[in-house]
């Protein structure tokens, strides 16, 4: 693979650069920018940042100086083509810090830009450098699609819960087609189609949700024909909403750990009781576990493994989710009555950890799917390289 720009204007390839270099970097930006202050500062006032629900300035170093979504996209529209592995690292930095902007769409977008048989739609290099914004639906991958796909290409119903709604230039969504499910990216711009736009609240303060009623908008099919490459980026968005589960985890698990060696209690820090112990110890457990899944998962879908891959993901997602779930009741309960309080970031995690959790399905229905769709077969399976 040729080199291209990213990562802070670095010449990198998928050879070159590895899922850890990618975090890394992500982790050093974040750690460097506060990420965090956007997320309290939508916490204390839901218009902050107007309509777009974040900083658009951090939001275009982030994509251009930085490259993320670029990343994601094919090198015939100027990007990377880097695979999951990758772009799932991506993910859980900005989870782990609830960076509100829109990254899980625009990634999951520039990547459907790389599927077989995908045709470059116009307007590719702004969605690669942050300046056009991308939407989707908050959960993708289940429930049906809400939207439907006329013979003339173009997309009319309504989208609800929306990311980033009121001020997305492009929708990537599924719609209803005579090949089923479809992923599309629609047109938002108002020169062809009509958009509806209504603002709708949210249990995750950092998520500014819309419902978008659209009526003949203009839409490019991701991969058309090919139901197989349709799966894969169904598989893609549950897997990236998980990774962002991930680090939304590790980063309770952070500050946890961070507080249990201040904090004292009866003459001593409180991480030295076993209590505080053992709950961190579990919540590490836990996340180690919805990684791991999570990196079998991404290198499953870049293989093209098909089946595993699917299982894997669903699996995945299920894990990530209670990860999530216990890192952020755990949070609240190391820091004791402070993690009650609205000034407290503890909130905003278990705020997330509980919207975040319903999307694309709850635990134990994704576990369902996957025994269904053969996951035991999965113990036989050889370790991935």
């Amino acid at each position: 693979m040729a080199g291209r720009a990213g990562l802070g204007g670095r010449e990198v390839s998928e050879e070159l650069l590895s899922p850890e270099e990618v975090r890394s970097a992500l982790r050093a930006y974040f750690a460097g920018s506060s990420a965090l202050d956007e997320a309290r500062a939508l916490r204390d006032d839901a218009a902050a940042f107007g309509e777009d629900g974040f900083d658009r300035d951090r939001w275009r170093a982030l994509a251009g100086e930085v490259g993320l979504v670029a990343m994601a996209g094919p090198e015939e529209a100027g990007g990377l083509g880097l695979g999951l592995a990758h772009l799932t690292a991506a993910l859980e930095e900005a989870g782990g810090c609830l960076y509100p902007g829109p990254v899980r769409a625009s990634v999951l977008a520039a990547w459907t830009l790389g599927l077989p048989g995908a045709s470059l739609p116009d307007g590719a290099e702004a969605l690669l450098d942050g300046t056009a914004i991308v939407g989707m639906p908050q959960s993708f991958a289940g429930r049906r699609p809400e939207v439907v796909l006329s013979a003339d290409g173009r997309v009319s119903g309504t989208v609800r819960a929306v990311t980033h709604g009121m001020s997305a230039d492009v929708l990537l969504t599924l719609a209803d087609s005579p090949q089923g499910a479809v992923p599309v990216l629609a047109r938002l711009d108002g020169e062809d189609g009509d958009v509806a736009r209504r603002r709708v609240p949210a249990t995750d303060l950092t998520a500014a949700l819309a419902d978008l009623e659209l009526r003949a908008v203009p839409a490019t099919v991701a991969a058309p024909g090919d139901t197989a490459a349709h799966a894969r980026a169904r598989d893609a968005a549950r897997l990236l909403l998980a990774a962002e589960q991930v680090g939304g985890a590790q980063g309770c698990l952070a500050h946890m750990v961070d507080y249990a060696k201040i904090r004292t209690q009866f003459g001593q820090v409180i991480g030295g009781y076993q209590a505080i112990q053992h709950r961190c110890a579990r919540v590490a457990v836990a996340v180690a576990g919805a990684r791991a899944l999570v990196l079998a998962a991404a290198k499953a879908i870049d293989s093209g493994e098909g089946e595993a891959a699917h299982q894997l993901v669903l699996l995945a997602k299920a894990e990530a989710s209670e990860a999530f779930d216990e890192a952020a009741d755990a949070l609240v309960q190391v820091h004791g009555g402070i993690g009650f309080t609205w000034e407290h970031d503890a909130h905003l995690y278990f705020r997330r950890a509980r919207a975040s959790s319903a999307l694309d399905g709850h635990p134990s229905r994704l576990r369902d799917e996957a025994v269904t769709a053969g996951c035991l077969s999965l113990l036989t399976r050889a370790p991935a390289g």
